[in-house]
């Protein structure tokens, strides 16, 4: 007895978070309630027709029984059944316009939320994983949400108007009905927490593969290189079969919960058919009334039987809605509004600290940049090189000291989001997005005209390959560049940070796939066409230095030291 009590309570005992949820969900509904009650108002009206139709029918039966057929009451049936049909065929419309619009409303939001969030929370999930949460999550989501609070309370009225008909002709059958529903409920909830454990399972399934696939694929020249292939397969496949398992332990769980509150309403409706059996042979009620009987239960069974299938969707629906609020949660980055672009930029690092996880990157470092210097930054690979960059941008906080902007005469505003305004920013690697050349270099500025665009490009030394293309700036680019060189696609990436003409420039690792003649004509550009532009150069490259006024060496332990070129 006491397991049992203890089982039950169990099922209760996440309700706390579960109310939070739906609360949350009938936030994001809140918008489209005007919609909703529309298809709610609809579905009503339907609900009303189809019990006019039961009552009607009964009459229909009664009156062949008895010799008195009417045809205007078969007239009333026909045309209730027609209004029944056009009204399904507006509801299915509406809904499917309202899902669709609801469902990218939230992924639009949520897309938003993922750009404005804080660098340091949003990197800690996978991409592969982002875009599931951003797919089937608000999906599934979606389908449901739309209509499983509509459903409830049409199934609700449903069921009072039933009662109420049946309570008129049989208050006995009425009360029996009455008991129906909630035995069915409770037995859905002893399956809560197994269905909610599979359901996690298998949105955890589904974003492993897709980062696994979304890795690869943009690797490919890396598997082939490697010969992985083999195994990718084998890992794919073991991953297959981890979600067929779950898949068929999650719909045998459902189908098995269904079919026990099938049973426990088709045992209503024989019991309804025997009673009213039962009470014809007594000659209590007529054979019109009988059918009566029979279609309130019916319908009544349907509607139930609607939520089974609406009972393990909800579970999926809060799986769902706690992986996209892990998302729409995380804290955003603070703007603080302020617009203006001064003519130039010091950089003031005051005994920062900082730390990746339990690893000490940087230590103590003080660090003072003039305006319009260009000072060089080495060091060994994971010394800091990047943390000093992303610590520049905003994108991480240090633990403990201080970074500012020295702008205008000595005002010092600190590294917020809001000074990425004064960054023009060449990241490593190939990072131009598919599209034109065109769209690539207007990302730095989107009103450049024809000119400025083949003058940044001419910066970069990469003018004349440009110009060579057929279509020129209006080259289509595929994924990751394909169509360009390494070197070509790093040039394109200079053109378009030199095109936003900013008062820190900051090259990280810029020029790594140039060869040494160009490298050496475009930071001789650089130099000479950025006057007073302050540049942060990070490179492996020792040949870089001599465009350097100072060099920053970081070594391992996190410490800096700042020394003039010469030295």
């Amino acid at each position: 007895m006491k397991q049992k009590l203890k089982k039950l309570f169990n099922i209760f005992k996440n309700w706390g978070d579960t109310s939070d949820y739906i609360r949350w969900m009938l936030r994001l509904t809140s918008r489209y309630k005007n919609s909703i009650f529309i298809m709610m108002a609809i579905s009503f009206v339907s609900l009303i027709i189809s019990y006019a139709g039961t009552i009607i029918g009964k009459y229909v039966v009664d009156g062949a029984t008895t010799g008195n057929l009417s045809v205007r009451n078969i007239l009333y049936m026909c045309f209730a059944t027609l209004i029944s049909i056009l009204i399904g065929v507006g509801s299915r419309i509406l809904g499917d316009y309202i899902n669709e619009k609801f469902s990218f409303g939230i992924r639009a939001e949520m897309f938003s939320t993922i750009q404005r969030s804080t660098w340091q929370d949003i990197s800690k999930f996978h991409s592969g994983d982002l875009i599931t949460r951003l797919t089937s999550d608000v999906g599934s989501l979606s389908g449901t949400l739309i209509s499983f609070f509509p459903n409830i309370i049409l199934t609700a009225l449903q069921l009072v108007i039933a009662f109420c008909i049946l309570f008129y002709y049989d208050k006995a059958m009425a009360a029996f009905a009455l008991i129906l529903g909630p035995i069915g409920a409770l037995c859905a909830m002893f399956f809560r927490e197994r269905y909610k454990k599979y359901q996690t399972l298998l949105r955890e399934n589904e974003s492993e593969y897709r980062a696994f696939m979304q890795e690869n694929l943009e690797n490919l020249t890396v598997i082939k290189a490697f010969q992985r292939e083999d195994d990718n397969e084998a890992a794919i496949n073991e991953m297959r079969k981890k979600r067929l398992t779950a898949i068929f332990r999650s719909s045998r769980l459902s189908a098995l919960m269904g079919a026990l509150m099938r049973a426990i309403y088709s045992l209503g409706y024989v019991i309804a058919f025997c009673w009213g059996a039962y009470r014809i042979s007594k000659g209590s009620i007529t054979y019109g009334t009988l059918t009566v009987f029979i279609s309130l239960v019916s319908q009544v069974q349907g509607s139930v039987n609607g939520l089974t299938n609406i009972i393990p969707q909800f579970y999926g629906m809060l799986i769902a809605a706690k992986r996209i609020r892990e998302v729409s949660d995380i804290e955003n980055e603070i703007y603080d509004g302020k617009e203006n672009i001064p003519e130039s930029v010091g950089i003031t690092i005051e005994h920062v600290d900082f730390t990746y996880e339990t690893e000490k990157v940087l230590s103590d470092v003080s660090v003072i940049i003039k305006p319009g210097e260009r000072v060089g930054v080495v060091g060994s690979s994971g010394a800091g090189k990047t943390t000093l960059i992303r610590l520049l941008l905003a994108l991480v906080k240090p633990d403990t000291g201080s970074i500012h902007y020295t702008v205008g005469q000595g005002i010092a505003e600190a590294v917020t989001p809001s000074s990425r305004r004064f960054i023009s920013y060449v990241p490593q690697g190939n990072t131009l997005l598919s599209g034109t050349i065109r769209k690539n270099l207007l990302t730095g500025k989107d009103d450049a005209s024809d000119d400025e665009l083949y003058g940044a490009l001419r910066m970069a030394g990469a003018e004349n390959f440009v110009r060579r293309n057929p279509d020129g700036l209006d080259t289509m680019l595929s994924e990751n560049a394909g169509g360009l060189s390494e070197g070509q696609a790093q040039r394109i990436a200079i053109a378009r940070a030199l095109i936003r003409n900013r008062p820190l420039l900051i090259l990280d690792e810029a020029t790594s796939a140039l060869d040494e003649s160009t490298e050496s004509q475009v930071l001789k550009n650089i130099t000479e066409s950025c006057i007073g532009c302050t540049c942060l150069i990070i490179t492996h490259r020792r040949s870089m230095l001599k465009y350097c006024d100072r060099v920053l060496e970081i070594y391992d332990d996190g410490t800096i030291l700042v020394r003039d070129n010469h030295q």
